[in-house]
């Protein structure tokens, strides 16, 4: 997990379980048929709008999100002129021998030695990024949808607890319990998707934006290196990626 996002998450839970502790005991916080509308309910209405495929795929990509970090743009960069310097002095095939960091980079690189056609390895780098913005996409949405709908079900259970208490007016003692039960669904609605379900959508936008830039370098990192282009060229080049940010690299990978 990256540090910002192990800080986040673990500051926020700690706020929320601080300020509980100070106003009373964790326990009254806790409340199981809530926890399960929210969770439950969010988790069926997610159901009938992806099939299953959709959703598995969505909690591999939030977790890949949150868990690993994307290379370096300028780790990439280095290593893109390095293969340029490489190929110039020898040639393309020299790079056979050269140890490859970047995953995609590596197969690049392969398919270059291979005496792959520059249009083809081009395609093949759109394609790649093609279906990496449609993962991202297709999680985030789902990832979305689980954050819209907690709060909606956990509005659902206030209305189902404040019936129950209506249905109960004439014993008091059953009113409090039933407006805290009432109150606590709200809460968990609000809290999950604040906490888990919207930042990791926000995660995956972000990673989207980076692996866009990253696959606009290799791109046009190939394209100078199977062009013979000076390595200095080559770096001055994919600089301009490193400030110009998701939006410009996602054009460029397109």
């Amino acid at each position: 997990m990256d540090l910002g996002t192990l800080i986040g998450f673990v500051s926020g839970v700690g706020l929320v379980l601080l300020v509980m502790l100070m106003s009373g005991s964790l326990m009254m916080y806790w409340d199981f048929l809530s926890l399960l509308i929210v969770v439950g309910g969010a988790a069926c209405a997610t159901t009938m709008r992806w099939t299953p495929a959709h959703i598995i795929n969505a909690i591999k990509v939030g977790m890949k999100a949150l868990f690993n970090s994307v290379d370096d743009p300028a780790t990439i960069i280095d290593e893109i002129v390095s293969l340029a310097d490489t190929a110039r002095k020898n040639s393309i095939l020299a790079l056979e021998k050269v140890e490859v960091q970047n995953d995609f980079l590596a197969k690049a690189v392969r398919y270059m030695v291979d005496g792959y056609d520059q249009t083809v390895i081009n395609e093949i780098i759109d394609v790649e990024s093609a279906s990496m913005r449609r993962r991202h996409k297709n999680g985030k949405a789902i990832f979305d949808d689980m954050g819209d709908l907690c709060p909606a079900f956990g509005m659902i259970g206030t209305v189902i607890g404040l019936i129950v208490i209506m249905a109960n007016l004439d014993d008091p003692d059953k009113i409090g319990p039933g407006l805290a039960v009432a109150l606590i669904t709200t809460l968990y609605g609000s809290l999950i998707a604040n906490m888990v379900f919207i930042p990791i959508s926000g995660k995956l936008g972000f990673r989207a934006s980076e692996e866009a830039v990253n696959l606009a370098i290799i791109k046009q990192g190939v394209n100078a290196i199977l062009g013979g282009e000076n390595p200095r060229t080559i770096r001055q080049k994919l600089d301009s990626f490193i400030g110009s940010g998701g939006e410009d690299g996602e054009s460029e990978a397109a």
